[in-house]
């Protein structure tokens, strides 16, 4: 087994087709065949397994596939930390975020970011917190940015920054809520929360729970535009991090609720070596996020 027989393997795992694979990688379709074939004579076991006119992964090549791809990631990895040595970092940092979270946070750094760090491509992913955590695990993400996290000791988790958790009405309803209120009095309104399967809304459960107060939940949603939807027609009232909101504050009352506070964190997995452009995307996040805090944007 090799690298070029992994790769090759990847790309055909990916594209679910070997004419499509051999395009890519500028190779003859019978030398990629080849390689694959080489794999699972050296595994003795199937990889894929037709399916009409096509092919699909068998169990044992989907696990080939999510180390086979943890591992390229790292020789990457090595090669352009080794190969940058006092020159301009390259290559691709994956960052993930909640949704509300990253919409604020990832325009701010991509900006400034990029600008020192031309050579660096970026993408992004706004997801759920058990999102996240999956992605980082099977190589898809470099770092995300969650709250709530799961106890995981594969992945070194860094403190970025705490929020507090807002009590949220439309403007235009009849609800008269102070800058202030208590977790008793939020429960003793309708709200609308994402569903039980979403991790922020078992830490809001439990953050609650701590207070000896349970959750007065009238309707889930998992996303936050129909959330936010739903309490402009007056339907009930949001648990959110102010962040949430920040984009259009003018249309919403906002009660800071004692003693509710949400930690954030950064992740990315202990295996895996930091590369540069890794480390110095760590850097900008900080200085981003104490931005956003200036600006009360984050709160």
């Amino acid at each position: 087994m090799d690298f070029r027989q992994l790769r090759y393997f990847v790309v055909v795992a990916e594209l679910e087709n070997f004419t499509h694979a051999a395009s890519r990688l500028r190779v003859a379709q019978s030398a990629v065949s080849r390689q694959v074939q080489l794999l699972e004579l050296e595994l003795k076991t199937e990889l894929f397994e037709r399916v009409g006119r096509g092919i699909k992964l068998t169990a044992a090549g989907e696990l080939l596939r999510d180390h086979a791809k943890q591992l390229l990631d790292q020789v990457d990895h090595i090669r352009s930390e080794i190969g940058n040595r006092g020159n301009q970092p390259t290559g691709m940092v994956r960052i993930g975020a909640n949704p509300s979270f990253g919409d604020a946070l990832f325009p701010g750094f991509a900006e400034k970011y990029s600008a020192a760090f031309p050579n660096v491509r970026l993408h992004f992913v706004t997801e759920l917190t058990s999102s996240i955590q999956d992605a980082m695990q099977v190589g898809k993400l470099d770092l995300g940015i969650v709250a709530f996290p799961d106890k995981d000791s594969s992945l070194i988790m860094t403190p970025l920054t705490g929020e507090s958790l807002y009590l949220m009405a439309a403007r235009d309803t009849k609800l008269k809520l102070a800058a202030e209120c208590t977790v008793k009095q939020v429960a003793e309104l309708p709200l609308i929360l994402p569903g039980l399967a979403n991790r922020e809304r078992l830490g809001y459960e439990r953050l609650a729970a701590a207070k000896g107060v349970t959750l007065n939940c009238r309707m889930e949603a998992d996303s936050l535009p129909v959330l936010k939807d739903l309490a402009r027609r007056g339907l009930g009232c949001l648990l959110l991090p102010y962040v949430a909101i920040a984009d259009d504050a003018a249309a919403w009352r906002v009660s800071r609720i004692k003693g509710l506070e949400i930690q954030r964190y950064v992740i990315r997995l202990a295996n895996r070596p930091i590369s540069a452009a890794v480390s110095s995307a760590i850097r900008f996040i900080d200085d981003e996020v104490a931005r956003l805090k200036r600006a009360a944007v984050i709160r």
